[in-house]
């Protein structure tokens, strides 16, 4: 049988759930049965989960810094705590569980904040380097705009298997205080953690960019990336 994948949802302002199509498509192209999760739920995230085999933490808005300690900067952009409480909750139970979890974009953001790391709220403003990289992209969604190196003995390296990797970029937040559990496995030339592992689970990464675009445009190592997400949820259903 298919391992069934809990994607969290986008919110809009009246808090409906959303869902940009190319995470759905990745996870069946991959072999896996996507299922959204609504707001709403916290209380309620065991029952879920029972119904589950991995997690995939999607992208979206900011993370309220509330949540990792800090007040609002000026640049902070649109926060939605209804959204946050519950992808916390998900979060924190699937690693209890030893659940895989692949967090993408606000995703990497919002593990390393669960497991007590911290965010740059907008990294134009914040992060000093006379050779930072655009990070918000004003190119198409399928099209990778700078690189990634990956370090070695991880698990993105085990399924990329390559040292630098091109990738898309969609964010102004990042990870700053790098949480206890997770290791660093990419960076991007101006030093912004691009992709963490927590190597005690069996399979739990996050990455900066966004492989569900680059996946649907035909890119081989995004769609790598869904593939060992998917098997690991494979083999987790079947333990």
């Amino acid at each position: 049988m298919k391992p069934v994948i809990a994607i969290t949802a986008c919110a809009e302002d009246d808090l409906s759930s959303r869902l940009n199509a190319a995470y759905s498509k990745s996870i069946l192209e991959a072999g896996g049965i996507p299922i959204i999760v609504p707001f709403g739920v916290d209380e309620d995230v065991s029952q879920v989960l029972s119904i589950a085999d991995g997690l995939l933490l999607s992208g979206g808005h900011d993370v309220h810094p509330f949540y990792f300690g800090a007040e609002p900067s000026p640049k902070l952009g649109q926060i939605y705590p209804e959204r946050d409480m519950v992808e916390l909750a998900l979060t924190n139970r699937a690693i209890e569980r030893e659940m895989p979890i692949f967090g993408i974009c606000r995703g990497i953001q919002l593990l390393n904040v669960a497991l007590g790391g911290t965010l740059y709220q907008d990294i134009d403003s914040e992060v000093q380097s006379n050779k930072l990289l655009k990070h918000a992209q004003q190119a198409a969604r399928g099209v990778a705009t700078h690189y990634v190196n990956i370090d070695e003995g991880n698990l993105l390296m085990k399924i990329i298997e390559q040292k630098q990797l091109a990738v898309n970029s969609y964010h102004h937040q990042a990870i700053n205080v790098l949480a206890e559990s997770l290791n660093v496995v990419a960076t991007s030339s101006d030093g912004i953690i691009e992709a963490v592992a927590h190597e005690a689970l069996p399979f739990c990464l996050g990455v900066q960019w966004h492989p569900e675009e680059l996946a649907i445009a035909g890119n081989e190592a995004a769609k790598q990336l869904f593939k060992a997400f998917v098997e690991a949820s494979k083999a987790y259903k079947t333990k």
